[in-house]
């Protein structure tokens, strides 16, 4: 059955600050299972020198179809935005990336979801301050039924609130009902927050892409085979693990094809998950196989990287999207899971 949509999406829309940090400390810890983990402090009462500001409109479920419409996918997003000038911005922007978002409710009663990102001098990788604002006023009776009905594939990221989690539902109840895939991208804040409703709503979802550390915290299993196989048994059919520069592992439970991503020199890694999660979501519905799959959704992240601020590496269409893999080594390697 022929559908207007390729896919919507219900998620964050948020306002990226983004703050590069030199002045700034940063302390390693060993914990009790002997893992590294990597903080930065600021002292009290004083005042750090920010060397750069950016602001760039971001959230996960807005640059999933930023990305998908930028490739040529009918995309639409769904979600909460306040009325302020935050909110025009990320509205113009999706506009201007041919995302529908004649299903965006817009709020006076709180302002749009802000996020600071924090980049320090040691890696290129951040740390993030986020206030949801009006992403948590957006409710399943602002679910836009006829367009949940529409859609090839629906795709669902972290919202933390009672009102998200009952819109997620709802859109799910609504996308299945006429045969849509679902496709779940829990961060550690849905994973943290509403642990149990993020596994409810991943055995209702058919793909997901979540990087090594969200898995350790969803499946308690520190081998990454035996949790991918965790969520294999909980009903999900494509699997994607992101390990940050070492690449991604995807499987559909019989097959692993591991990928090491093309070299690039990362400037802001702010979106790459999303990136990945949107390659395999185009590859899914492609139907191509999942090494294809693998080079689409490793290539994407490795463009996003490359320039600071989200959505602004994403190709300009397919063509150049297959140009930057036909010029780029993708290592991989296959195995049975």
């Amino acid at each position: 059955m022929s559908k207007k949509y390729h896919i919507v999406g219900l998620g964050s829309c948020t306002m990226d600050l983004i703050f590069s940090v030199d002045d700034i400390m940063r302390m390693n810890f060993i914990d009790r299972d002997n893992k590294e983990k990597k903080y930065i402090a600021i002292e009290n009462s004083t005042k750090l020198n920010v060397k750069s500001v950016k602001l760039f409109p971001g959230g996960s479920a807005a640059n999933i179809c930023s990305d998908l419409a930028n490739i040529g996918y009918k995309s639409a997003y769904i979600g909460g935005i306040g009325d302020d000038s935050s909110g025009k911005t990320c509205m113009k922007d999706m506009i201007n990336h041919n995302v529908d978002v004649s299903g965006v409710k817009i709020f006076t009663e709180d302002s749009t979801a802000t996020s600071i990102i924090i980049i320090t001098p040691w890696e290129k990788d951040r740390s993030i301050l986020a206030y949801k604002g009006a992403n948590n006023l957006f409710t399943k009776d602002h679910v836009p039924e006829e367009m949940l009905k529409s859609t090839q594939c629906f795709t669902w990221t972290s919202l933390t609130s009672d009102n998200g989690i009952g819109a997620i539902e709802r859109c799910i109840d609504l996308a299945k009902s006429s045969g849509a895939i679902i496709a779940g991208a829990p961060s550690i804040s849905i994973i943290m927050n509403r642990f149990e409703e993020t596994i409810k709503l991943l055995k209702l979802s058919e793909i997901t892409s979540m990087n090594d550390e969200e898995l350790v915290a969803l499946t308690g299993e520190r081998d990454i085979v035996d949790g991918m196989r965790v969520l294999f048994k909980w009903g999900l059919k494509i699997v994607n693990i992101t390990f940050g520069k070492e690449g991604q592992w995807i499987s559909d439970g019989t097959q692993l094809v591991k990928t090491l991503p093309p070299k690039v020199l990362p400037q802001d890694t702010t979106g790459a998950g999303d990136a990945t999660m949107s390659g395999v979501i185009y590859g899914t519905l492609e139907g191509l196989s999942l090494h294809e799959t693998a080079r689409i959704a490793s290539s994407l992240s490795a463009m996003e990287i490359e320039t600071e601020g989200v959505r602004a590496g994403i190709p300009e269409g397919f063509s150049q999207l297959e140009k930057f893999m036909k010029s780029h080594e993708i290592i991989q390697e296959t195995s049975n899971l």
